[in-house]
């Protein structure tokens, strides 16, 4: 019992004497009532105290909860991965090509031969294709079936198919090709346009011959050019691996859907993680053209340019962009419109010329029959003419 309890009911006590009050029962009765009181306001502080614990804003847990704090990310993509694995297959492609081989004088006179004997040599070629429909057409790299004389299917179920090719296209490096099968199951492609830096990718291929591979990575750029895969160049590029075998797999998202042709890789000493893949959207367009045509219809003009080196080392006249002409071919526009060795050509349909990749990419982008207006200086004279395209030649495809 506290001091002030004890002080407080001594001078109860003394009162009680004073007033000639039956001492022990009035005692008995005041410390009861003061132990009452005691216990009541013990009780009501601790019901206090837990409606204050009770009611107070936890901050760690206000901030827990809020979306904006908390980041989330999944611990498995093998959904996406299964969504996407029936629809990549790996490609082997064989070609053969004839190497000549000097032979010393004794081989000629123990064989009865010449000093040059033509020999036949085969040789393969790994990839991989994306299936586009379920009737058996698949898209890919044209470098991975160029010149090609017989083109094998491994199906994600190890089944073997022999291809043909529908159609090609090596401005863009993509290609088209056919099996006969029925029921397969077509990838998803989604909207390049909508992906970002720092997406998460996943590219999916042969790499090796190691069939359904895969490896994983983000958007490290959009937009790359300049590597001289193709002509025109629009890349995405990624550090996710793409290595030999890669070339024609799909680069999904984290929905198994198809955000790329898995294409390049930077082959230089040194780098490591910087890779390629031609975006969805320019895939879709390219295999429309194919499935339509056998081809991409591409306007051409007949010209043939000074190397971007040359023309820069060797330049003195103004302005410092566009392009120089070596030479034009004959009966086609250019040669028509009399252009001659030395014009330099700065704009096409008022786009200004970078340098000769620039210009060779505006002209593919033309359609045969469309009209070009091209600006730019002859013999130290500004011109302005119109040129209508024709089809670009098979042998510049």
């Amino acid at each position: 019992m506290s001091n002030g309890v004890k002080i407080l009911i001594l001078v109860k006590f003394r009162y009680n004497q004073s007033c000639h009050l039956p001492n022990q029962t009035y005692f008995m009765s005041q410390t009861t009532s003061i132990l009452k009181f005691i216990l009541q306001s013990i009780v009501a502080g601790l019901a206090l105290g837990f409606i204050i614990l009770y009611f107070k804003p936890n901050k760690q847990t206000t901030s827990n909860s809020n979306p904006q704090h908390s980041i989330s990310s999944p611990t498995s993509y093998a959904d996406a991965v299964k969504k996407i694995s029936h629809s990549v297959v790996s490609i082997y492609a064989q070609t053969e090509i004839v190497r000549s081989r000097k032979l010393n004088a004794e081989m000629q006179k123990f064989m009865g031969l010449s000093s040059l004997v033509s020999q036949p040599i085969t040789q393969q070629y790994l990839g991989s294709g994306v299936v586009v429909s379920t009737d058996g057409y698949i898209v890919t790299n044209y470098h991975v079936i160029k010149n090609a004389t017989q083109i094998i299917i491994s199906l994600w179920d190890d089944s073997l198919l022999e291809a043909k090719i529908i159609g090609s296209d090596s401005v863009t490096d993509l290609a088209v090709l056919k099996i006969e099968a029925l029921n397969l199951i077509p990838a998803t492609f989604a909207d390049s346009d909508r992906t970002q830096t720092g997406d998460i990718v996943l590219a999916i291929g042969n790499p090796y011959g190691l069939s359904q591979s895969v490896s994983l990575g983000i958007i490290s750029a959009k937009g790359r050019s300049g590597l001289d895969v193709s002509t025109i160049e629009n890349f995405i590029q990624t550090d996710a691996a793409i290595n030999t075998g890669n070339s024609g797999g799909a680069l999904i998202n984290a929905n198994g859907e198809v955000v790329g042709i898995s294409t390049a890789t930077l082959n230089r000493n040194g780098a490591q993680g910087i890779n390629f893949a031609i975006p969805s959207n320019a895939t879709k367009l390219i295999m429309q053209e194919i499935l339509k045509h056998g081809k991409v219809l591409r306007g051409y003009l007949g010209i043939e340019l000074v190397s971007d080196r040359q023309f820069y080392r060797s330049r003195v006249l103004k302005p410092n962009k566009g392009v120089m002409v070596l030479g034009v071919i004959k009966n086609y526009p250019a040669f028509d419109a009399n252009f001659r060795q030395g014009d330099i050509i700065t704009h096409i349909n008022d786009v200004e010329i970078k340098d000769q990749r620039h210009y060779r990419e505006l002209i593919a982008q033309s359609k045969p029959g469309q009209t070009l207006e091209l600006k730019g200086f002859s013999g130290g004279n500004p011109f302005i003419k119109y040129l209508t395209t024709v089809d670009r030649p098979a042998i510049l495809k």
